[in-house]
């Protein structure tokens, strides 16, 4: 395990000139031909994604969702099949990858193993060409920036994961690049230190401010470091917004399924406003904030997205339910508890005050009513 010590930020000689532009997916579609002669495979299907300049966006979803697909595309691996692909108010989209200005941060880190760190970082500015009292400077700005400098003339066999993580993003970021792209950097990490390096990627790409295209299948890790999450299913965009609105105001069932935990219950409308709904669940009336996106009726049948954390064990609580299965984590408890009928699950991050309870036990439950969110009943699709 790396142990990393940092007591106060380095004094940075000479900042880097990173020019901070917008980024903009127009009706962006990639197609692969089929491998027995049927219909072309369309991994990216009419994607339309602005980044704003200086934000990290993070695109997320399960494995073949057009993630990696549409970072490929930006970084020039790829060509789209129709759409446009614009930095600042530049048309990108067929132009060669050594001339769009990005950086990318691979997942296998890509270091040359017969040059030192600081050779791997200086690396980009030798094949720009740039002059040799420039680049020394430069590489050595970016690896006091990345608490290199002790390390500069190992080379990365000598490295631990996270210091061989330091030195890709080191590489990507000193030829000052309009954007910054992360294919998965932290997965060859261990929980520990991904966590770390997480938090320090995070504060480096806002100190410089380097507009970043983020793709991870890690949900914790889009929340924790992302301006934006964008929720990818089949080539389609299913939702982008902030962290906290991903979370808790999914658009449709596929985001609220797939961030996390969320117990699908159905509800009746009993009345509504302009800002409130008022909502009969699991045979109680409660009263949620009116965001839904879709229209409304008294008697109509909706589906409330309500997360295990939304629950209190509370001995004045409304709902009163019977605990199935309970499950120690040490930081919370998730318990199974079926209520009139209806299985729940309910995580009680205060299980030291409220003690541990029991399969058979009779619980009180309050619901944090103006977390709760209402879907469409049964509609699962895109």
């Amino acid at each position: 395990m790396e142990k990393t010590t940092i007591t106060s930020k380095p004094t940075i000689r000479t900042p880097l000139a990173t020019k901070s532009v917008s980024v903009e997916l127009k009706q962006l579609v990639k197609k692969f031909p089929s491998m027995d002669g049927g219909e072309d495979f369309v991994a990216v299907d009419q994607l339309n994604l602005k980044i704003d300049s200086g934000e990290l966006v993070t695109l997320l979803g399960p494995s073949g969702c057009g993630k990696t697909t549409t970072l490929r595309m930006l970084a020039g691996f790829e060509f789209p099949t129709s759409g446009s692909i614009l930095v600042g108010d530049k048309d990108i989209s067929n132009v060669a990858p050594n001339k769009r200005n990005i950086g990318m941060v691979f997942q296998s880190y890509a270091l040359f193993p017969h040059l030192t760190v600081f050779e791997n970082v200086a690396y980009g500015l030798n094949i720009k060409k740039v002059n040799k009292k420039e680049m020394i400077q430069r590489t050595n700005t970016v690896l006091e920036i990345m608490h290199l400098e002790k390390l500069k003339d190992r080379p990365p066999s000598q490295l631990s994961g996270g210091q061989q993580q330091r030195v890709a993003l080191a590489r990507a970021i000193v030829t000052e690049p309009n954007v910054l792209l992360f294919d998965e950097p932290l997965s060859n990490l261990d929980a520990k230190l991904r966590e770390y390096m997480r938090d320090e990627l995070r504060k480096i790409q806002q100190r410089l401010g380097i507009t970043s295209l983020y793709v991870t299948h890690d949900q914790t890790e889009a929340m924790a470091i992302s301006d934006k999450v964008v929720i990818m299913n089949q080539g389609q965009l299913q939702q982008a917004d902030s962290p906290q609105n991903i979370y808790i105001k999914p658009k449709n069932h596929f985001v609220a399924d797939f961030m996390g935990k969320a117990n699908f219950i159905p509800a009746t409308i009993k009345d509504c406003d302009a800002n409130t709904i008022r909502i009969i669940i699991l045979n109680e009336e409660i009263t949620v904030i009116n965001n839904v996106n879709f229209s409304i009726q008294k008697g109509q049948i909706v589906d409330c997205v309500v997360r295990p954390e939304f629950w209190k064990i509370d001995n004045e609580g409304k709902f009163n339910g019977i605990v199935r299965n309970a499950t120690y984590f040490g930081n919370s408890v998730e318990y199974e508890i079926e209520i009139n009928g209806f299985l729940i699950t309910v995580s009680d991050y205060e299980h030291v005050k409220n003690g541990m309870k029991f399969e058979g036990d009779t619980i009180r439950l309050y619901l944090e009513e103006e977390c709760v969110s209402l879907l469409e009943e049964g509609r699962k699709g895109v």
